[in-house]
């Protein structure tokens, strides 16, 4: 046995108060209880010094006078029961604020608790192997939302006919277009014509790649005169070293030094110039910049492109999307030789009404970007999902 102070641990507390008891003693006292890695860590002690520092946590000579009630021998001693007050009506109406304050806290407890219940049951079905197999309506949804997709966008696109079908490739591929149709729209024509393309996105997600690539379909189909490539928001006074390869690559001239008004002089005076600008720097500040600028233009020969990262997860999908001041974003999946796209993104961004126009990797600039209409979408999800 050990004598004085140490640390247990175990992987739960009854095991770890087994080890305390076995070490220390019955008598030893619990200094302290914490969660490490996993484990369970009691430090505790048999020392003289802790174990009277300790208040005792009931006296045996209190439980004495229970013996005695059961006997009928309680002694009691009348000049210790105190009288019974009246409650004033100050009182009173106190106990009822408190009541109704504690009301108020239990009912926001109980709330908080409820909502975090329904989000845990989300996407839980209880069914069975034969309920599966004989319910067709109930097996293809199942089906899709193994696959990731939400229940929000299976109940809006898996439409009754396919339901009633009972063939789940028929139906998946129904669902894949009618997703797709919502999801995709022309906006390779938004883009050629748009005299001011900003490329916008958080860190990291190739917003310089991006804009290249953008430079790069325009010379593709428009030819390479009356295009600039362009950076704004960056701290440097240089544009960086990959957006300049790019422009010697593309052989278009590039500039840093813009401002929000050359831009506005840019689309008044020169109806054949296209700026592709990579907002690079803060998400924020290329959200001024896109804020004034619609809201002096409007948005009809400015096209924004969102650029998101594949892989990206909801919770960041919908914080992106939240920011973004662009009236009618366009939204760019980059590094989609990188990582997946997710079904659990496509149906946020369905059910955020956003429109995916573009998907893109990494790997190559010139001929790399795919401009998304329903049936590439439809195609693409067939193919990966």
């Amino acid at each position: 046995m050990i004598n004085g102070t140490t640390k247990i641990k175990a992987k739960d507390t009854t095991s770890a108060m087994e080890k305390v008891v076995n070490q220390l003693g019955d008598d030893c006292v619990i200094l302290s209880t914490r969660k490490i890695n996993g484990q369970i860590e009691i430090t505790a002690s048999n020392s003289p010094k802790f174990k009277s520092s300790v208040k005792k946590r009931y006296d045996k000579k209190k439980f004495a006078n229970i013996y005695k009630l059961k006997s009928g021998k309680l002694d009691i001693d009348d000049s210790k029961i105190k009288s019974v007050e009246k409650p004033s009506f100050d009182k009173i109406e106190k106990k009822k604020e408190n009541f109704s304050s504690l009301r108020e806290v239990f009912k926001d407890e109980l709330s908080g608790l409820l909502s975090k219940i329904d989000k845990r049951l989300e996407n839980i079905y209880l069914t069975d192997e034969k309920n599966i197999s004989k319910n067709v309506f109930f097996s293809h949804g199942l089906k899709l939302k193994e696959l990731g997709f939400s229940n929000h966008v299976i109940e809006k696109f898996l439409k009754t006919a396919d339901l009633e079908e009972n063939n789940y490739e028929k139906a998946r591929v129904s669902f894949f277009r009618n997703l797709s149709e919502n999801l995709a729209a022309p906006y390779p024509e938004r883009i050629f014509k748009s005299k001011l393309i900003l490329v916008t996105g958080t860190s990291g997600t190739g917003k310089t790649t991006m804009a290249a690539k953008i430079a790069s379909a325009i010379v593709d189909t428009k030819g390479r005169n009356n295009i600039v490539l362009a950076e704004l928001c960056r701290n440097s006074k240089s544009a960086s070293e990959d957006l300049k390869a790019f422009a010697r690559l593309l052989n278009v001239p590039i500039t840093n030094q813009l401002k929000n008004g050359d831009l506005s002089d840019t689309m008044i005076l020169n109806d054949n110039a296209k700026l592709v600008v990579d907002l690079a720097g803060d998400f924020n500040s290329g959200n001024k910049i896109i804020e004034e600028l619609e809201n002096r233009h409007g948005d009809k020969n400015i096209c924004t492109v969102l650029c998101i990262q594949s892989g990206s997860s909801v919770e960041m999908v919908n914080n992106i999307w939240s920011k973004i001041k662009a009236r009618r974003p366009l939204v760019a999946i980059t590094k989609s030789d990188e990582c997946d796209i997710s079904a659990s993104v496509l149906s946020e961004l369905s059910k955020l009404k956003g429109n995916l126009g573009i998907v893109s990797g990494t790997r190559s600039v010139v001929d790399s970007l795919l401009f998304t209409d329903s049936d590439v979408l439809t195609k693409f999800m067939k193919e990966n999902f």
